[in-house]
């Protein structure tokens, strides 16, 4: 009798549909990170092979044609791969490769040697996803998809089981399974780089290089950038990107404190401001004997820069951490942070900067000479009738006050002198357009000023005392330098919007991004109930994040130096590992063997009988009796008739006659362990 190519010859259709859940929930965030066509050839094989079950669609074993088929769609995938990555060989293109050629085995699949095959393969995919996202709910994804994948091999060996029956003995694997992968997560050495060939993080959705506020109107996202263009975004996007979190020691200063220094910019040509080298300039910081004193540690996520953002300005260089400071005030960290990093800080919030020297004045009063002629008439006459600088820079924010200026995420774009523009005839803008027209203002008048680039605000979640500042905290304010006070710090978006600066920006934000399900006027207790909420939840994820995703070297050093290893020897740790390692699953083992031991060994044997049917296609239902299975195993395996017959009489005389001699057991035993089902041909 000839085999019909297209039904697999030895895997029930149970199996293949746990093969197919599974392997798609480990493939699913894929569908998300990787291009839309990935999805579609996986969806695409995928559909085929269930069709296959549902409509007895051929499958390319079928016929030559079915198989160049698939050849086709499997060089149209490649073809895809390299007209989208090339020739580089990186963690984007292999994993696309993966997760297709994966989909092309499952619609080939028709023996337990490929079904094996696509179980492993599968295991490869759930690795991959954390190439992409390191995120608690990708990790309770992935540990849904092992069960699942465990589960389809527990179903190809052991068809007799329910699914609730699969999924229990799965569950007690991983659990068995647990306790040596926490030995091996807190001892196994941590390495400084990434686990991926090239940088592995999540990078926020910042500004670009040159943050482009264009002549036609475009959007930009919130960010901190060491270039600012006024007058060029016509929309601000708000990122709820985290950029880093802070946990203080102590006390925390007040919302309106909370400026969190960046870039500083010093030259324009008009429209774009960009930084000075003042890194052969040391700053002088005089602080007030009564001024409190900040530490805390910053935790940041990954912006491949070397920027560190310390709240306002840093009394000293961070410990532990290769950095440096310029001479005005740029904190930076010797290595770009390529990765989640943790720094310790201190800083002041009231000190007098520079007030002697400042050997970069000149800069600080540079203007085009050809631009702003509107703005220096106004700088002129106000000057004219202020008694002092700081009248003077008190008459300019008055002038932001009364002059129906507008904070805004949604400016019009600006055309030619954009200063000039949107002081005088716009009047509409966020951060960078106050910042930048204010400062001009102040060079127009003689007074050295610049812009400093940043974020201001943060939420403070009170379940773990951890402050968020998010991309959408990205601001820009001004500093001014006064002979004997030095450098100043001025935000001229407070005196046009206030909120901005003592609330967040939270409260500025769209009435769709406020509130429950994206409205406003959900009553206070489903607020409220939100809230709290949202603040468990984004504890739950800090402390992922902190304890399991940035785990690196540095913390198992530390980890290891509380357990008693003052320098920890890796030699010694490497033999204490494969002790516990040991010890971990002996105890696994002999739990098991005491399992085993205390089972029915009748049981046993019988269940062995019956997954030797299944390899061959007989399928025991689990309220089938042993006569029944018999009458079928042998219209299957006729020649085999006479011993499925003795096989199964002697299960029947020990099971249902009572009959407990130990050498019928012993020969009961041995005609099962005898028994070699051969598929019919």
């Amino acid at each position: 009798m000839q085999i019909n190519k297209t039904q697999p010859s030895s895997l029930n259709t149970a199996s293949v549909y746990w093969l197919m859940a599974s392997l798609t929930v480990a493939a699913l965030p894929h569908f998300i990170y990787q291009p839309f066509w990935v999805g579609l050839i996986f969806t695409a094989m995928m559909g085929w092979r269930l069709m296959h079950h549902l409509r007895h669609w051929p499958l390319p074993a079928a016929s030559r044609r079915f198989k160049l088929l698939q050849l086709s769609l499997a060089g149209l995938s490649l073809a895809l791969t390299f007209a989208t990555y090339g020739l580089t060989i990186g963690r984007d293109a292999g994993t696309a490769l993966l997760v297709m050629m994966l989909a092309f085995k499952v619609v080939e699949t028709h023996s337990p040697r490929d079904f094996y095959l696509c179980c492993f393969l599968g295991l490869f995919v759930v690795i991959t996803n954390f190439f992409f996202s390191e995120a608690i709910w990708m990790a309770a994804l992935m540990c849904l998809s092992v069960l699942a994948l465990i589960s389809c091999l527990v179903q190809i060996n052991t068809p007799v089981m329910t699914s609730k029956q699969r999924l229990r003995l799965s569950g007690k694997l991983l659990l068995q399974a647990m306790p040596l992968m926490l030995v091996l997560f807190i001892l196994f050495p941590r390495i400084s780089g990434p686990l991926w060939g090239q940088t592995v993080f999540n990078i926020p959705s910042s500004m670009p290089e040159r943050m482009t506020l264009g002549e036609v109107p475009s959007t930009g996202t919130t960010g901190a950038s060491d270039e600012m263009q006024v007058g060029k975004i016509s929309q601000l996007i708000q990122s709820d990107e985290i950029a880093f979190r802070v946990e203080f020691a102590d006390e925390r200063p007040p919302q309106s404190a909370l400026y969190w220094r960046g870039p500083v910019l010093w030259e324009t040509d008009g429209t774009r401001w960009s930084p000075i080298d003042t890194s052969d300039q040391t700053p002088t910081l005089h602080v007030a004997e009564d001024a409190p004193v900040y530490q805390y540690v910053s935790t940041l996520e990954a912006h491949n820069k070397r920027w560190l953002f310390p709240l306002d300005f840093p009394s000293e260089l961070p410990a532990g951490t290769p950095a440096e400071i310029s001479g005005d005030g740029l904190l930076q960290s010797r290595d770009k942070i390529e990765r989640r990093q943790s720094v310790e800080l201190t800083s002041h919030t009231r000190y007098v900067l520079n007030p002697d020297e400042e050997p970069h004045l000149s800069a600080g009063l540079q203007l085009p000479a050809d631009l702003h002629p509107q703005s220096r008439r106004l700088a002129s006459r106000l000057a004219d009738e202020a008694d002092d600088d700081g009248a003077y820079i008190e008459a300019v924010l008055d002038y932001y006050r009364q002059q129906d200026f507008v904070y805004t995420l949604t400016p019009p774009a600006l055309q030619g002198d954009t200063i000039d523009q949107f002081l005088f005839e716009s009047r509409a803008g966020f951060c960078e357009h106050y910042a930048a027209s204010f400062t001009v203002l102040m060079r127009a008048a003689g007074i050295p000023a610049r812009v400093v680039t940043g974020y201001q605000g943060g939420e403070f979640n009170p379940v773990d005392e951890v402050m968020t500042v998010r991309q959408r905290d990205a601001h820009a304010w001004a500093e001014v330098w006064l002979p004997v006070q030095g450098w100043i710090r001025i935000d001229p978006t407070a005196a046009v919007s206030n909120q901005r600066v003592s609330n967040g920006i939270t409260e500025l934000l769209p009435p769709s991004r406020q509130g429950v399900g994206g409205t406003s006027e959900a009553s206070s207790e489903i607020q409220q109930l939100w809230k709290s909420v949202n603040q468990h939840w984004q504890a739950v994820n800090n402390a992922w994040d902190m304890w399991v995703v940035d785990y690196g070297p540095q913390k198992q050093l530390d980890l290891l130096k509380k357990l008693g290893f003052s320098q920890p020897d890796w030699r010694l740790l490497t033999l204490l590992f494969a002790a516990a390692a040991i010890t971990v699953m002996s105890l696994i083992l002999l739990l098991m063997m005491r399992q085993y031991r205390d089972a029915d060994p009748v049981s046993r044997s019988y269940e062995l009988f019956c997954r030797k049917l299944a390899r061959v296609g007989v399928n025991k239902p689990q309220s089938e009796g042993p006569e029944s299975l018999a009458r079928r195993a042998k219209r299957h395996l006729p020649a085999q008739a006479a011993e499925i017959d003795d096989i199964i009489s002697r299960y029947i005389a020990l099971r249902y006659r009572n009959i407990r001699h130990e050498e019928d057991k012993l020969m009961f035993k041995r005609a099962v362990r005898r028994f070699r089902p051969k598929q019919k041909s």
